[in-house]
């Protein structure tokens, strides 16, 4: 089930990490359904597990959903790569960067992010 946050909200959740999808149109219950059986065709999603908290959010005019990576067992690894290649189609970015780079938010943690990605 998509929950409707706002910016503020957003702000906020500086002690999460997840995968933002921006520029998300129609159906907003299609993309949480298709990410889901997107990331686990691609073995990114492990064990039969899905997304169980996915916010959407308005910023610049774009509605974006913010798939939240808490409890959720997948590949970091593989989802990085995933995301790099599918930037352009997907414009994803992970919370960290976001905040990071849209609101000057935790950029001390963008880099404890990029640390545990290297593993």
């Amino acid at each position: 089930m998509i929950e409707r946050i706002t910016l503020e909200e957003l702000k906020q959740m500086t002690n999460k990490e997840g995968i933002i999808f921006q520029g998300c149109g129609g159906d907003l219950t299609e993309w949480e359904d298709g990410v889901n059986e997107l990331l686990t065709e691609a073995e990114i999603l492990l064990e039969g597990d899905t997304f169980h908290k996915v916010y959407a959010f308005t910023h610049e005019g774009l509605t974006n959903l913010l798939f939240d990576m808490e409890d959720v067992k997948l590949n970091v690894g593989k989802l990085a790569i995933w995301r790099i290649h599918t930037h352009q189609q997907f414009g994803c970015t992970w919370l960290s960067d976001y905040l990071a780079n849209r609101f000057e938010i935790g950029e001390d943690l963008v880099n404890q992010w990029s640390k545990k990605c290297e593993k």
